[in-house]
């Protein structure tokens, strides 16, 4: 018989990895008859619709163990399967004693970076490093996801304790036609940038790229995201430099936002995915993405957009005037860009693979039962 699948998810802000977890549910519900979304709000979002998988939204510990508990019972006789994440593997694990816990990761973790996880013990958010966590808890998990090549080798690399990790890239739902290019007449190279404004995004480096004196009159930078810790210090920056650069705030509908300019560019280093360039992508805008991290697994260069090194700023520069100089080629490089998304990142493609991921978590196939 099919599994039960249940997804976990710890929200502390908006963000793409929300998204991604909401369409991975519904899109896994399409295929298989039983998915539950146990959601932890601690300062995040609501789900929102999740149908046709059942949602259940917890604020606290407690809630949170009776809810996951009470889930995985419903499974009955059916095995049940947790697509669980870093910061409730271990916790799920011990909640969930009988089911196969499969934690995804959604970063491109270092030994020295440090993760919000949830203390299995008490339930409580606490920081721990990738080799600190509760490895004698987590040691029976048989496989590990990581949401990008990058972000597999990572795992692979700092927590040797894992037996196995397999790579899913996300699916992100694109428009069906390309929506209508409103962008104001201005002339300027308009670029966008999604990015909640925390230090580890690195938005200081596009501010003092586009800040160049041989482009901050032909640039315009305006970045998209919720307030982070850095915000202030970026305001300061923008002012200091007297920067082309505008803070556009959080948008519910970023592909149509999106559609209103030329390129997208981006600075992280550690993107464990990136899913705005597929979100610009189903806009037909290419993206400028640094050598780093999962970024050059999206942008194919020269074809989908543009990679540039992260350690030299003039290389940025560099590109963004390139961009400023051939807006045709730009615009050949968004259709290739939606063309990628629509063959590879697409929700549906992403459910199927952790379905057979799920169904290879119990002893014996059996026959597939039609989703309701």
């Amino acid at each position: 018989m099919v599994p039960h699948v249940v997804l976990t998810w710890v929200t502390t802000a908006r963000g793409g990895a929300e998204n991604s977890v909401v369409e991975l549910a519904a899109n896994l519900a399409r295929l298989v008859p039983h998915v539950d979304v146990v959601w932890w709000r601690q300062g995040g979002p609501a789900a929102g619709s999740c149908a046709p998988a059942r949602l259940h939204e917890v604020t606290d510990w407690d809630d949170y163990r009776q809810t996951l508990s009470r889930v995985c019972a419903l499974a009955d006789d059916r095995p049940a399967v947790v697509i669980s994440n870093h910061r409730t593997a271990a916790a799920d694990v011990v909640i969930a004693p009988d089911a196969r816990v499969i934690p995804v990761v959604r970063h491109v973790v270092n030994a020295q970076q440090v993760l919000r996880v949830i203390n299995p013990h008490d339930g409580d958010m606490v920081e721990r490093t990738i080799g600190e966590l509760w490895w004698e808890l987590l040691a029976s998990v048989p496989v590990w996801v990581g949401i990008s090549q990058a972000s597999s080798a990572a795992l692979r690399t700092h927590a040797p304790q894992v037996r196995f990790v397999t790579t899913i890239h996300n699916g992100v739902t694109i428009p069906a036609t390309v929506p209508a290019h409103n962008g104001p007449a201005t002339g300027r190279l308009l670029v966008a940038s999604v990015a909640r404004t925390v230090p580890w995004k690195r938005v200081d480096q596009l501010v003092r790229a586009v800040a160049d004196p041989r482009l901050s009159t032909a640039v315009r930078l305006d970045i998209f995201g919720e307030q982070g810790s850095h915000q202030s210090e970026l305001e300061g920056l923008v002012r200091e430099l007297a920067a082309p650069v505008r803070f556009m705030g959080y948008t519910d509908d970023l592909t149509q936002r999106l559609s209103e300019y030329d390129l997208l560019a981006t600075a992280a280093v550690q993107e464990g995915f990136g899913r705005a360039v597929i979100d610009a992508a189903g806009a037909a805008v290419p993206s400028l993405v640094p050598d780093a991290g999962a970024s050059p697994e999206l942008v194919i260069d020269g074809l989908t957009g543009m990679v540039y090194n992260p350690d030299d700023p003039g290389d940025l520069v560099a590109a963004l005037t390139d961009a400023l100089l051939d807006r045709k080629t730009l615009v050949s490089m968004g259709k290739a860009a939606r063309a990628l998304a629509e063959g590879w990142y697409t929700p549906g493609r992403c459910a199927a693979q952790y379905l057979t991921l799920v169904l290879g978590q119990r002893p014996t196939p059996r026959p597939l039962v039609a989703a309701q």
